[in-house]
């Protein structure tokens, strides 16, 4: 129903083909996002190392989240730090609510497909295969609505729904009209608690999250698409949809210095299960691993429908501070290992035989005012292993702006790589 009130808006006269066509795009990630697949061949294994959560502010910092986030995005490194996202001394009842806190992107492949008067999404998988045989073409979308509130010098409350869809298509190795579509839709409600000293050095952190995910990966000739109608028939019998819920520790400790160093640990989706035969992002091979079970439709060649794997995090900030003039700078820096390798009896957590390299991020942000809260304009770097990131953040009157430029680590055709994408978010305090 939804796709076709879409599909009748898209349409309209009064639309022009070039604004059609940005508009098909659009709703064709929003209704293919749980959907994909004709033909049911064995595919080459197409992965991303580190692709859990992807607003402009995380990647921007190479990841390095644990001891740095100071908002929403705290939740998916360390739920102690949700804490930055009020003021404990606030009397309101309701402290901030950021809404609607939207986010999309995608690479430099997929954003040269969308070009031209491609006014459906059949029209649209059939130009992105003429443009891209052997490239692989990537967009992604976010929303994350949240509020926070607490009494003053009390526990933190923190509220959000947090919404990731993502679409890959890889092309054939023989040049041919067959296509490797993988999607993954995942829609969560979050709720955490955060416990804090009086003097807002420590802190510890608990959330929950509830979710439901849409999973595919499927084989797709450009000859069987035919109509826009036939792709959504038959893309919705290869759905997969599984739910879990997920449980994430946090702890902080800020030293009362004036550098305020953050040292910070977490524990993400803690275990409720292990599973065989987990593909690796960073090497492409298959182990053994546990983490948060799902269940629903499982399917075990497509790990994302099994399980969310325990991640373990450990990270160190610093903000060395000075003013020129009247304004006052803060320059944030930060590095995190993650996720470590741990084994416990016959139980592994964590990607095992990866290089170090890849489990080291660093961040730096540059910005004024607080120290505490980077709020206002800041520019970001951010470093993994040899991957590099580069975002701005802009206020606005009644919303903030933020644009990011990053390099992914992709695993396909046996060997991990990268490849530079761009995300640009939009958000609101209320």
């Amino acid at each position: 129903m939804i796709c076709t009130r879409i599909t009748t808006l898209f349409l309209k006269p009064k639309v022009t083909p070039t604004k059609r066509s940005a508009l098909w795009f659009c709703g064709a990630i929003v209704c293919l996002a749980p959907f994909s697949g004709y033909g049911q061949e064995s595919l080459d294994y197409v992965g991303e190392w580190n692709s859990r959560w992807s607003s402009p502010y995380s990647r921007a910092l190479g990841g390095s989240q644990t001891a740095h986030a100071d908002n929403e995005d705290a939740l998916y490194s360390n739920p102690a730090m949700l804490r930055r996202t009020r003021n404990p001394r606030s009397k309101k009842g309701i402290d901030v609510v950021d809404a609607p806190r939207i986010s999309l992107g995608g690479n430099t492949h997929l954003l040269s497909s969308i070009k031209g008067n491609q006014t459906t999404p059949s029209a649209w998988l059939q130009n992105l295969a003429k443009n891209a045989e052997s490239q692989i073409n990537f967009f992604e979308v976010q929303s994350f609505p949240w509020l926070v509130m607490g009494e003053r010098r009390g526990p933190t409350y923190f509220f959000g729904l947090p919404f990731r869809s993502t679409i890959l298509a890889s092309g054939s190795k023989d040049g041919g009209l067959t296509r490797t579509l993988s999607t993954e839709t995942t829609a969560s409600a979050a709720f955490s608690v955060i416990f804090s000293s009086r003097t807002q050095t420590l802190a510890l952190g608990l959330s929950v999250r509830p979710n439901v995910r849409w999973s595919s990966a499927q084989s797709i000739s450009l000859n069987d698409v035919v109509s826009s109608k036939s792709l959504f028939s038959n893309a919705k019998a290869a759905t997969l949809k599984t739910s879990a819920t997920a449980v994430d520790l946090g702890f902080s400790l800020t030293a009362g210095d004036f550098w305020l160093p953050t040292f910070a640990v977490s524990v993400l989706n803690l275990p409720t299960g292990c599973v065989e035969n987990y593909t690796n992002p960073a090497t492409g091979k298959q182990q053994d691993i546990c983490g948060s079970k799902r269940s629903g439709e499982t399917d075990s060649s497509l790990d994302s429908t099994r399980l969310d794997p325990t991640e373990v995090r450990a990270g160190l900030s610093i903000i060395p501070r000075f003013r020129v003039g009247r304004t006052k700078f803060n320059i944030k820096v930060s590095g995190d290992i993650y996720p470590l390798p741990i084994v416990s009896g016959q139980k592994k957590y964590g990607f095992h035989d990866v290089n170090i390299n890849q489990l080291t991020h660093a961040g730096v942000e540059l910005y004024t005012g607080n120290a505490l809260k980077s709020s206002t304009f800041s520019i970001r770097l951010g470093l993994n292993e040899t991957r590099t990131s580069y975002g701005i953040l802009i206020p606005m009157t009644h919303f903030t702006l933020e644009a990011t430029t990053y390099e992914a680590a992709v695993f396909s055709d046996s060997k991990l790589g990268k490849e530079r994408r761009h995300l640009i978010g939009i958000s609101s305090n209320w």
